[in-house]
């Protein structure tokens, strides 16, 4: 399937419209507002050693998110723009190594393919704008793996600097389980080719010194921040920071023995997210693995070989993230591009068939009648607009194909169809937050650039996100003896049942009350009704004192 030009319009349609949602300047995900406060923190305290929440020491996730974002906000200011900036470009280095690794096994309509179907896979869209540290972790994980196979092929030096900086980085994001998701498929090809002594040559050894040399930051970083063992948010006993990098919090969640568990575990969660997440190339990888499995004789040696390598670093992290009983769905994006080498692979040997199209066509039409339904429910004039906009442009790519193949009208309507679904999410997460949330309308209400202080009762949530918004110094308050200890003047955000108590003995001019959501996080029931003015909201009042 030799169509690059059409292949790489669509690239740049999906990329351009994942990059505009950047420019909405609201944050959605509850954690993201965590990990952009704790940035914000270090970028104006310059303080580029300890991560601080509301003031504590912080040990969860390793630094280099953090410095990233902090150096962002540092050069662009704060805003949601700049927190998100740098987790999308380390995406699109994932769609650029995507592009390297499949030219590396295949040849370059494939590697065109592979791309265009790791840019327009519904998780890895959502979740280029709703940075967590899997954003970060696909470039380097995928860009660390095309490095090793280079350096296993020809010894080079620029290879062994670069795939050692890629794991360095990777182990700075996340921790040293990411090794495995990088060495997985390395060592099953060895394995595959017999090649037994390979990991015991010294230039592996030096590579593995060389990486850990490139997470030396990280452990300096928690040597200086932590030099006592010390308890830490809902902890329950102290822990050393180097103790719970290395073991409790990768080996501990894996074993659920660490001091952060989940009881909740399934063994085929991972299953069941990877049918929505994979969207709309779900049935094509169903496809791909049975193909691959059924023609695995008649595969010659190189075909055979890039099988081996993708699948293996695909199913072995896989497994490993089954097994465990600590889970959370976003973990899988970061396999996510190897499954979609595979899947380009066998568009680009196989004919599609006229009852696959059919039923690809079935699912493309079920995403456009959800969204349009969605739509019509909500009855809001931006997402009406939006939405009409990617059904013409559909409309015209389909009108400029003219008698093409199969494959690649296959392939147009599912791009188009898990862009309008993105764009429906995005607008529709916009709508209901810039109209309901809290943050978002205190900003409004008090002033972004308000000099007077702004303590937020009993809402961390949203004094973290607040941040991002105004630049007054917001402070979440957690108790009544807290803000008793708060003098002069400053306004005061509280939910208007707990008002009268939090305010006897001190002057109070009572500016606004506002109904909104406190809380972020939700189903999509939750942002529709929201969205549409119908979910039930919670009276917020803003209190100006004088102690």
């Amino acid at each position: 399937m030799d169509h690059t030009r059409p292949i790489r319009q669509l690239i740049l349609f999906t990329v351009l419209i994942n990059a505009a949602a950047m420019l909405s300047p609201i944050i959605n995900s509850g954690d993201a507002l965590t990990y952009a406060s704790i940035a914000r923190h270090m970028a104006l305290s310059h303080d580029w050693i300890r991560l601080v929440v509301d003031g504590q020491d912080w040990l969860d996730k390793p630094h280099f998110p953090f410095w990233i974002t902090a150096l962002s906000f540092r050069l662009g200011g704060v805003s949601a723009f700049t927190y998100i900036l740098p987790g999308f470009l380390f995406h699109l280095l994932g769609a650029y190594y995507t592009y390297r690794l499949a030219r590396l096994w295949y040849d370059t309509p494939t590697a065109w393919l592979a791309v265009l179907i790791y840019v327009s896979t519904f998780s890895l869209l959502d979740s280029s704008i709703e940075i967590k540290a899997e954003a970060f972790l696909r470039g380097q994980i995928l860009g660390a793996c095309y490095h090793w196979l280079r350096y296993d092929a020809d010894a080079r030096g620029r290879d062994l600097l670069l795939g050692a900086l890629y794991t360095g980085l990777a182990v700075m994001t996340k921790g040293i389980f990411c090794l495995l998701t990088i060495a997985s498929g390395l060592v099953c090809l060895w394995m595959y080719r017999r090649q037994w002594s390979r990991p015991l040559q010294p230039r592996w050894w030096l590579a593995l010194a060389l990486s850990l040399l490139c997470a030396a930051p990280e452990l300096i970083a928690l040597h200086l921040q932590f030099q006592q063992p010390l308890a830490l948010g809902n902890l329950a006993q102290p822990t050393s920071a180097f103790k719970f990098f290395f073991w409790d919090s990768q080996f501990g969640r894996f074993f659920n023995t660490g001091p952060i568990q989940n009881h909740g575990g399934y063994p085929l969660y991972f299953v069941l997210v990877f049918l929505w997440a994979f969207m709309p190339w779900t049935g094509v990888a169903v496809a791909t693995l049975r193909h691959q499995l059924v023609r695995w004789r008649h595969l010659d040696r190189q075909a055979r070989q890039g099988f081996v390598y993708l699948f293996s670093t695909f199913a072995c992290t896989f497994v490993v993230f089954s097994a465990t009983k600590f889970q959370m769905s976003y973990y899988i994006d970061i396999l996510l591009p190897f499954m979609a080498i595979l899947c380009a692979r066998f568009f680009s040997q196989v004919e599609i068939g006229q009852a696959f199209y059919r039923a690809q066509l079935g699912l493309v039409g079920f995403l456009v009648f959800l969204v349009v339904a969605l739509t019509a429910y909500v009855m809001n004039a931006a997402i009406t607009l939006v939405v009409v906009g990617v059904g013409l442009a559909a409309y015209l790519y389909r009108r400029g194909l003219g008698d093409t193949p199969l494959k690649l009208r296959f392939v147009g309507y599912s791009v188009f169809a898990v862009t309008l679904v993105f764009i429906f999410s995005a607008l529709l997460s916009y709508s209901a937050f810039s109209r309901y949330g809290l943050a978002v309308q205190a900003a409004r209400t008090l002033g972004r650039q308000s000099d007077v202080p702004i303590v937020v009762y009993q809402m961390p949530e949203v004094a973290h996100e607040l941040t991002l918004y105004s630049r007054a110094l917001v402070q979440s308050v957690e108790s009544t003896e807290a803000l008793k200890n708060i003098s002069g003047r400053y306004y005061l955000i509280v939910q208007h049942p707990q008002a009268d108590e939090v305010v006897r003995g001190v002057t109070v001019v009572r500016r606004e009350s506002h109904e909104l959501a406190v809380h972020k996080t939700g189903t999509l029931g939750k942002l529709l009704k929201l969205a549409k003015g119908t979910w039930p909201l919670e009276s917020i009042d803003y209190l100006e004192i004088f102690r």
